[in-house]
């Protein structure tokens, strides 16, 4: 049965279109290694493997070990990626991009609360 690090890992390996070779291959370790981590319970990575895990994935290593604080459904590693994008921004540019959905879609996200 999958932990909810390996249903984690395996949507993330997904998300990037990535296969369990493909993954294996770049993190150095085996397919079936992967497997393990994704689909059985038990398993303890070294830190050194989820760090090189995180690190091919995108993510950091607390998103890959942990459950996501506020995770909701529909939300998925490319959102959560371009949200802590968004959170990088500088004030201007952050008010530059409000302004280009504002074009795009017609809404009105000025009254979004300033970070």
């Amino acid at each position: 049965m999958a932990t909810p690090f390996g249903i984690r890992l395996r949507r993330l390996r997904e998300a990037k279109n990535l296969s369990l070779q493909q993954l294996a291959d770049v993190v150095g370790c085996t397919k079936a290694y992967l497997w393990e981590l994704e689909m059985r319970e038990g398993q303890k990575p070294s830190a050194e493997r989820v760090r090189a895990l995180a690190r091919e994935l995108g993510v950091t290593m607390e998103e890959l070990m942990e459950d996501q604080p506020g995770e909701m459904p529909g939300i998925g590693p490319k959102d959560y990626a371009f949200f802590r994008e968004y959170a990088g921004m500088s004030d201007e540019d952050k008010q530059k991009f409000r302004r280009a959905l504002d074009l795009m879609f017609g809404t009105s996200t000025d009254a979004a609360p300033k970070p």
